[in-house]
C-alpha cells in the first residue's frame, strides 16, 4: 500500500465539528477529527475546441492516488467558532474512453481547497443549535484532461489557476441522547457569475469519552469556475467515516 493511502485516511472534516451542548464552557476548546472520505470525483474541463469529462469511483481513486491531505481545525467559545480546513489531492489515472474514436482518457488532477469561517450560534437550547457564519474558500487547480489516440487523433483540455470565493455556511446540531450527536452542515460560495461553489453534510457523532468520538456521514463538494474562456467543473461526494478528538 502507498504511504498516500495511508495519509488519505488520517484526515478531517469541518462539518462534523460539533460538540454536545453541556460540554460549552467559558473557555476556548479545540479538536481535530479524522476520516476517511470515500468519495466518486467528476472531473470536467472546457476549453473552446471541447470538453473532455470523466469520473473516478473511489476504487479507482484508492489505487491511484499520488497525494492526499484533509486536515479542519475548530476552536470555540461560547457562541462564537473559528475554523480552518484545508484540503489537498492529487490523482494520476487512465481510463478506458467514452466512445469508440480514442485509445482513452488520461486524468491528472491536483487540487487544493482552502475554507475558513467565523461561526455564531444564534439559537440554542437543550437538544438543538443553529451556527451561521461566514468565511471565504480558496481553489487552486492543476488538472489536464487527455483522450488518447484512437481511429481519431487524440486532444486535451487544461485548467491551471486559483481563485477565492466569498462564503455563507450554516450548521445544525441535534443532541439526540448523552452521546449521540447529529449534525448538518451546507455552504454556498461564489456570489458571480463565472464561480460558484457549495457543500454539503450530512453525520451522525458517537461519543466514546469526553474527549473522543466516532462518526459516519455523507458529503458532497461541488464547485465550477471559469477564465478567459476555459472552464473548470469539480464535484465529489460519497460517505465519510472517522474519529474525533477534542482536547
Amino acid at each position: 500500500m502507498r504511504l498516500s493511502t495511508i495519509l488519505c485516511a488520517v484526515a478531517a472534516v469541518v462539518f462534523s465539528s460539533t460538540v454536545p451542548v453541556e460540554a460549552q464552557e467559558n473557555t476556548w476548546e479545540t479538536s481535530f477529527v479524522f476520516y476517511l472520505w470515500a468519495a466518486e470525483t467528476d472531473t470536467a474541463v472546457s476549453t473552446p475546441l471541447g470538453t473532455i469529462e470523466t469520473t473516478l469511483p473511489f476504487s479507482d481513486a484508492w489505487e491511484n492516488l499520488d497525494f492526499a491531505f484533509m486536515g479542519v481545525f475548530e476552536a470555540r467559545r461560547n457562541r462564537w467558532s473559528l475554523i480552518g480546513d484545508f484540503a489537498q489531492t492529487n490523482l494520476s489515472v487512465s481510463n478506458a474512453s467514452p466512445g469508440p474514436v480514442f485509445g482513452g482518457i488520461d486524468a491528472d488532477i491536483k487540487l487544493q481547497v482552502l475554507n475558513g469561517y467565523a461561526m455564531y450560534r444564534v439559537s440554542q437550547n437543550s437538544t438543538l443549535s443553529l451556527d451561521i457564519g461566514a468565511g471565504a474558500r480558496w481553489f487552486n487547480t492543476d488538472t489536464t484532461l487527455t483522450l488518447t489516440p484512437g481511429t481519431a487523433p487524440g486532444r486535451s483540455a487544461a485548467f491551471d489557476n486559483g481563485w477565492i470565493d466569498p462564503v455563507l455556511a450554516a450548521r445544525v446540531t441535534v443532541q439526540l441522547s448523552d452521546r449521540w450527536v447529529g449534525a448538518a452542515f451546507i455552504d454556498y460560495g461564489g456570489f458571480r457569475g463565472n464561480s460558484e461553489s457549495h457543500q454539503a453534510a450530512l453525520t451522525a457523532q458517537y461519543w466514546i469519552n469526553d474527549s473522543l468520538s466516532v462518526l459516519v456521514g455523507y458529503r458532497l463538494l461541488d464547485l465550477s469556475h471559469s477564465e478567459s474562456g476555459d472552464a473548470f467543473d469539480f464535484k465529489q461526494s460519497g460517505p465519510v467515516f472517522g474519529a474525533r478528538y477534542r482536547f
